[in-house]
């Protein structure tokens, strides 16, 4: 079995990259033999280089009609790989890239199978380029929580449709003590309570509700109340919008992008992934819990499916900053070591790599 794996992001990539590092990695570790192409800019292809030089490749997956040079161009680079390499299966994990693979296999007749991951929650268009795409190109599909397989609109497509939740690494992601250093380094006192987000700091994460939420609570409390945001920061305009216009710029700390998420994890009491769009069932939500922190979220998409609500984490209705300032005005209440142990038990039992791999690796044969 020959493995070629696509992602079209040429940036970071968020959660494409941490799913196809652990499933490349993790395929490999079985002697299963496996390559990648990715743009030659994206995280993901540096960091798979390192030490998989010859398995990886530069490649880009345009797919704007004004792009067609480049197209053709990239689905020649491709071909050449498949022939080359003799893949028999090409598992794509998104549009962009799926589009070059589908043109590819089509002008060239080339006899290889196509599997789709589906990271986004967006449900599948209705129309005959879908009907190509996902038909006649597609034979099988993986989707990440359970939401996202009832999305599915037609039969026929969910009879080749697996749910594979999302693993991480638990021997990476465990419990530890809290940074003292950070704790320094952003001024949080012991007698905080602090809420930590690794999932990013779009508008669509949702964590402007948690904010808009702790501003609406009794002064002794709101000062106590910390919300730690790791990813990139965002603009001024956002910034002023949902945070100094309700005068939390004492409250909102952004840590910027960290490759090592760690020790901003180790400093929550809880963490939160409150997202109101794109979502499916979040790596960041898993690896907090894998550390031991219960974790807030919203009722959006899979993210639910991480929680049993009020043992090991809080589901509360997207987008309801008085769902969650309730929340809030009870946590003093609430036993946080209880919910951390249960949080930490759920990842042991649910969230590791093995059944993600196994899993995965049962949909090629």
């Amino acid at each position: 079995m020959n493995i070629l794996y696509t992602n079209f992001h040429p940036g970071n990539g968020g959660g494409h990259t941490t799913y196809l590092t652990y499933l490349f990695n993790g395929v490999l570790s079985q002697s299963i033999n496996a390559f990648i192409a990715a743009p030659e800019v994206s995280k993901l292809n540096k960091d798979l280089k390192k030490n998989n030089p010859t398995r990886v490749f530069d490649i880009d997956f345009p797919g704007k009609p004004k792009e067609v040079v480049n197209i053709i161009k990239n689905i020649r680079k491709l071909k050449k790989i498949i022939i080359k390499e003799q893949i028999n299966i090409v598992h794509v994990n998104g549009t962009p890239d799926h589009k070059v693979v589908m043109l590819c296999k089509w002008f060239y007749k080339l006899n290889f199978r196509i599997i789709r991951t589906k990271h986004d929650s967006f449900k599948i268009k209705q129309n005959w380029f879908a009907d190509k795409l996902y038909g006649k190109y597609t034979d099988q599909m993986i989707v990440v929580s359970n939401f996202q397989y009832d999305q599915v609109i037609t039969n026929d497509l969910q009879k080749k449709t697996t749910v594979i939740h999302n693993g991480i690494d638990l021997e990476y992601f465990h419990p530890r003590e809290k940074s003292e250093a950070m704790m320094r380094q952003f001024n949080i006192q012991d007698t905080d309570i602090v809420f930590v987000s690794v999932a990013g700091t779009a508008l669509h994460k949702g964590w402007q509700f948690l904010v808009e939420a702790a501003s609406n609570l009794d002064d002794e409390l709101r000062s106590r109340i910390k919300i730690v945001l790791v990813g990139n920061s965002p603009t001024n305009k956002v910034v002023e919008q949902y945070i100094n216009q309700i005068d939390m710029q004492d409250n909102v700390i952004f840590t910027g992008f960290m490759d090592d998420v760690r020790e901003a994890v180790s400093i929550a009491d809880i963490g939160f992934v409150l997202s109101i769009g794109v979502e499916t069932i979040s790596f960041a939500c898993r690896e907090m819990m894998a550390m031991g922190r219960p974790v807030l979220v919203s009722d959006y998409a899979g993210l639910s499916e991480n929680i049993d609500n009020n043992q090991d984490g809080w589901i509360v209705e997207q987008k309801s900053a008085s769902q969650i300032q309730k929340f809030l005005q009870k946590i003093k209440r609430l036993d946080l070591i209880e919910f951390s142990n249960s949080a930490n038990k759920k990842s042991k039992q649910e969230f590791g790599l093995g059944c993600f791999i196994n899993n995965t690796i049962k949909v090629y044969l």
